[in-house]
């Protein structure tokens, strides 16, 4: 385990196996353990790098204003770290960020893999359009919903119902990740952080209307078809004005589909490593 420094700020990253570079960026909310399954599969082939972004999980959570182009610095700060193109595979806000700075900066991106990204228009199709709207114009209104989550923590049943709602349907998280969500979610500046991003979520929007560049990365574009957090319908929109080289659509598949389906997720990352699609 290791920290760089993004401007003043402790990021906390971990590094295991060896070969070439795989970086894993989380959604929000949550924090690296998202990518367990992979960090399983890929370590035993590649050199993968989890982070926990600014504002979550183990990394410092200062009281600022999250929005995207902060967080694509942080990106281009971590590859200046390990100094090597990199494959990147970033989920919802951390599939923003990878895009974010695969546009920027092309040249240092191997391979793209995109899940559930979180654009304005993919959240807004979705049930937190009403924190967007609510928190973007009123930051008293912010302030007094943070409060009572800053001085008690959040509830077990709140936890629970913000965990499923990351489920298909029907589905539900290991006991062992559902207990360690609750504690992640009640960690000092965690919800802070989480929910400032929606009161700067307009700043998501910039990647909105996208089209992949001539000379781009190779693209993978993966969406779970049952998600409650980012409606797969917007997930096609937005697929449709990318144009990634491929994008699939994860049936039964919510938005934490690689924990949900490790294997299937696995196996199409693992093809689109290696330049082929699976039989």
């Amino acid at each position: 385990m290791s920290d760089f420094r993004f401007r003043q700020w402790r990021v906390w990253y971990e590094a295991v196996g060896a070969g070439e570079p795989i970086v894993f960026l989380h959604n929000g909310g949550n924090d690296h353990r998202v990518w367990d399954r992979q960090v399983e599969r890929f370590s035993r082939s590649h050199r993968v790098y989890v982070l926990d972004h600014l504002g979550f999980g183990r990394s410092e959570k200062p009281t600022i204003e999250y929005t995207l182009p902060l967080y694509i610095d942080q990106v281009e700060a971590f590859m200046e770290e390990i100094d090597a193109p990199a494959t990147i595979v970033g989920h919802c806000i951390g599939g923003a960020m990878a895009l974010g700075y695969a546009l920027r900066r092309p040249e240092r991106v191997r391979r793209l893999a995109l899940f559930n990204v979180a654009t304005e228009q993919t959240l807004c199709a979705g049930p937190l359009r009403p924190f967007y709207e609510r928190f973007s114009r009123d930051r008293a209104a912010l302030e007094t919903f943070l409060e009572p989550i800053e001085r008690r923590g959040l509830p077990p049943e709140r936890v629970r119902e913000a965990l499923s709602l990351q489920y298909a349907p029907g589905g539900a998280p290991e006991p062992e990740f559902a207990a360690y969500i609750g504690e992640l979610y009640n960690q000092p500046g965690q919800m802070r952080s989480m929910y400032n991003s929606f009161a700067n979520w307009a700043t998501w929007g910039m990647i909105d209307d996208v089209a992949k560049p001539p000379g781009f990365p190779p693209t993978l574009l993966i969406w779970g078809e049952a998600n409650q957090v980012l409606p797969c319908a917007a997930g096609l929109a937005f697929a449709a004005r990318l144009r990634p080289d491929r994008a699939v659509v994860l049936a039964d598949a919510g938005h934490l589909a690689m924990r949900e389906q490790p294997d299937e997720v696995n196996a199409l990352l693992e093809s689109f490593f290696a330049g082929q699609r699976p039989c």
